[in-house]
Order: structure tokens, then sequence, then C-alpha cells
């Protein structure tokens, strides 16, 4: 504003705000950090402190350093002071990683205390991305009802037996034989008898009783 202004007595124009914004006064911005790599602000020894913990928790649970990478966004909010947000970044598809999510955000900021008792209060969340070279191995989606449909029952397997918990596993099982096969061994009983009866009438009692000798 010049100085003819000022005598007129106008006032500075404030430029007025894009009708595009839909900002709301409470709600949470990430803007990425452009910080130099050298500096030593709390803002940097934040983030070289969360590419710290996420390296050593790859390293812990075996998981490819390639797999997972993070970026760190910085947060500002009318409600709290600046902080930082973890977008995890998935670089190889593996179905594990989304079932493990929740484990490994708790993981994360577990070991993330470890290090830093007050991370809780600049530690804005965590967020995970796709950033996926290669899709051709990604399942495609499912039948809609699929989602709400219940869980399918395993079928048994026709090798296993059918036993139940508790119940006794029986020896081996005898298979009835026929009528035939029963007289055959009938007979081959008795001749086994006759012959053991003939045989003891030759040769005398063998477990006859014994008697005391006389001293």
């Amino acid at each position: 504003m010049g100085m003819l202004d000022l005598l007129l007595g106008r006032k500075k124009e404030v430029p007025a705000k894009p009708r595009n914004s839909r900002t709301s006064p409470n709600t949470t911005q990430f803007a990425a950090s452009q910080l130099p790599p050298g500096s030593s602000s709390p803002h940097a020894v934040r983030k070289d402190v969360l590419k710290l913990v996420l390296r050593e928790l790859l390293t812990r649970n075996g998981i490819p350093q390639t797999w997972i990478t993070a970026e760190m966004l910085r947060t500002t909010s009318p409600r709290r002071d600046q902080g930082l947000h973890v977008r995890f970044l998935i670089r190889q598809w593996d179905p594990r990683l989304m079932q493990h999510g929740p484990a490994f955000e708790g993981e994360f900021l577990q070991r993330l205390l470890m290090l830093d008792p007050l991370a809780g209060d600049w530690l804005m969340g965590f967020s995970w991305q796709f950033a996926l070279e290669d899709t051709s191995a990604c399942p495609r989606l499912p039948h809609p009802g699929s989602w709400t449909a219940p869980p399918p029952t395993p079928t048994p397997d026709a090798c296993a037996p059918m036993t139940k918990p508790g119940d006794i596993i029986e020896g081996p099982v005898v298979i009835p034989r026929g009528s035939n096969g029963l007289r055959a061994d009938l007979e081959q009983l008795l001749a086994l008898r006759d012959e053991d009866i003939q045989r003891h009438a030759k040769g005398g009692d063998k477990f006859a009783a014994t008697r005391p000798s006389t001293l």
C-alpha cells in the first residue's frame, strides 16, 4: 500500500481464498518433508528414528528390506503440534503383509516407544499404500457375494480314518469266514487232537504226577 492510499484512507485489500479450497479448519494436512539430509532439527531426528525402527523390524521378522519402505509425512493440525505420519509402501506383493498388517503396526509402535517414550506425542498414525512395479501376481476381485458368505466347510479326507476325539481305535477286524472254511478248520483241529492222543498213548504220560523218593 502506497502513500496515496494512506492519505485517502484506503485499506489494504486481503487476497481472497480460492473457492475450490475444501480444507476444513480441523483437518490434518500432510506435506512431504524438504529438510536437508544433515539437518539436526527435532523433525529430522524423528525421521531417522522412524527409519531405524522400520529397518530393525523388517530384519527381526525376516521380511526383505525391499518389500516395505516408508514415507515420513509432516502433519499440521490446529488441535495438535506438528508431527509425523508414517506411510508404509508395499513394494512386493504377498498376501501375508496385509494379513499381519495390524501386528506389524503394533510392533512398530512398541519398538518406537522403547527408543523415544514421547513418540506418542508426535506420531500421528500409519497408512498403507501399494507401490508395486508388477501387479500380474495380484488376484482379481472375487464374486460380490463371497465377502459376506460363510466360510466353506472343509471336506473330510477320503483316506483319513472316521474317528472323533475320544474314540477308541480297536484292534484288527476279523472278517467272518464261510461255512466251508469253518468246517475245514474244525476238521484240522480234530485231526491234531487225535494225533496228540495217539502219541501220548504210545509214549506214556510225559507229565505224570511225581512221587517223592524215600531216603
